[in-house]
């Protein structure tokens, strides 16, 4: 572990004891890993599949592009290219389920035998072409498993029901980065229970959005940095770094700012601890490998992207357009990412800014109390630095690559909450592990009630 259970930093990790058989200790960690994700897994579908019931309508940020691309895997379009227009099945959804939690107007009857694109959102193009099909292949091959099992009979439904498996496998990633950490289990537990029960971020588990994929990805970012610092294993070691880079790109692009804190805490080392017997230049070469790793993942996914495109402007993009940055669009996106809970306003919402205050105010206690060679300083320093910025980085490429400005949505800075977590719940012993407690049991409670009554 990087640290005592009570959270002291202890350098590099001792030698592992030498294996009984050939393979023995990695085997016994997988299948340990293996039934903690069967654990998760089965608590975590009960709660997403009464989430589906509950929700039938589409949600308005975006998931009638997601359903599209669905159906359009379906039938045999692996990608989704610019301009493409939605498919007739996507378009019957629409129509019958509606769109939650806003009224769309003018929605044409449910029963129709055709439906004109025109009349609906971005008059019916599937904005959905910006991101790449990692999520929506994975989700679709999910969903199909589920349609032959007879676990569901609608190619919605069934994607909807397999964000139990996004669930549990980020739920699974982030108990790794947790106990990485030195978390103690008790405190790994809370933090579960708050990430993965709690009002923050159930709603990109249960409906169809690359974003159900924010904790996997953020926790694997981070365990794979965490990782270099603590064994710095050699060469092969930037391979990883750089996968974890890329892995995240290939999910969605807003995921770059978990990679730019993970390449910030590298340099934050490296400035901080040069007594380690780590040189900066190890240091720079891994934030290179990492943020190089993202890169080339990016430029390959846009110069895809550019070659399947199809020419003009969509109806949103034409509304997105602007000529050039004004203060205004810099100031209502400062430190976005410090409230990620639900944009719906409901009973839970106490519960939520109580969860996000706790996990921001534990970097603030790291950063006043913590010396400055302790790893968790250098964690907390990058972190709540792309909490505050990175929502600006975002707007900055919008603007530059797209020629477009939308304000940054939280939700975008969800691979944050992992590393936010870990970090709070080495602090969490004592009587401030009770209190966390209390609430780590309050809020999936509270989140069940709300969904079955």
């Amino acid at each position: 572990m990087l640290g005592h259970r009570d959270g002291t930093d202890l350098g590099p990790a001792p030698a592992p004891a030498p294996a009984t058989g050939p393979g023995r200790p990695v085997n016994r960690r997988a299948l340990r890993l293996a039934g903690l994700f069967a654990v998760l897994l089965a608590l975590c579908a009960p709660v997403v599949a009464v989430a589906v019931r509950h929700n039938h309508p589409l949600f308005v940020l975006d998931e009638f592009a997601y359903a599209d691309y669905l159906y359009k895997i379906d039938a045999g379009h692996l990608v989704v290219r610019h301009g493409d227009v939605s498919e007739q099945a996507s378009l019957r959804q629409l129509a019958c389920r509606g769109y939650s939690p806003s009224i769309w107007n003018g929605r044409p009857p449910c029963d129709a035998a055709e439906f004109d694109p025109e009349v609906f959102p971005n008059a019916g193009v599937n904005s959905a072409d910006i991101h790449p099909p990692t999520y929506f292949l994975v989700t679709y091959a999910g969903a199909r498993a589920l349609l032959a099992l007879g676990v569901s009979h609608d190619l919605i439904e069934a994607g909807r029901l397999f964000g139990a498996v996004w669930m549990a496998a980020g739920l699974a990633a982030l108990w790794c980065l947790l106990r990485l950490m030195g978390a103690n289990r008790w405190a790994a537990a809370c933090g579960l229970a708050l990430v993965g029960g709690g009002p923050m971020l159930l709603q990109q588990w249960h409906y169809l959005t690359p974003d159900a994929a924010n904790v996997l990805v953020g926790s694997l970012v981070m365990l794979a940095v965490l990782w270099w610092d603590r064994a710095a294993p050699g060469r092969g070691a930037l391979a990883v770094l750089a996968g974890a880079g890329a892995m995240a790109m290939a999910f969605k692009a807003p995921n770059i700012v978990v990679v730019l804190a993970g390449a910030l805490y590298l340099v934050a080392r490296a400035v901080l601890s040069r007594s380690e017997g780590r040189s900066a230049g190890e240091y720079a070469a891994a934030a290179g490998a990492l943020v190089g790793g993202a890169a080339l993942a990016s430029v390959t996914w846009l110069a895809v992207r550019a070659a399947l495109a199809g020419p003009g402007l969509t109806r949103m993009e034409q509304d997105e357009r602007i000529g050039s940055l004004r203060p205004s669009h810099i100031i209502e996106n400062v430190a976005r990412f410090i409230t990620p809970w639900d944009r719906e306003p409901s009973s839970l919402y106490p519960l939520a800014v109580l969860t996000s205050y706790l996990l921001v105010g534990s970097l603030l206690v790291a950063l006043v109390t913590l010396p400055r060679r302790d790893r968790r300083f250098a964690l907390a320093l990058a972190a709540g630095a792309v909490l505050v910025a990175g929502p600006l980085l975002l707007v900055a490429v919008n603007f530059v690559v797209r020629g477009t400005y939308t304000i940054v949505e939280p939700r975008y800075g969800t691979t944050l909450v992992p590393v936010q977590c870990a970090l709070a719940a080495t602090f969490w012993s004592k009587r401030a592990l009770y209190a966390v407690t209390a609430l780590a049991v309050a809020a999936p409670i509270a989140l069940v009630l709300r969904l079955v009554l």
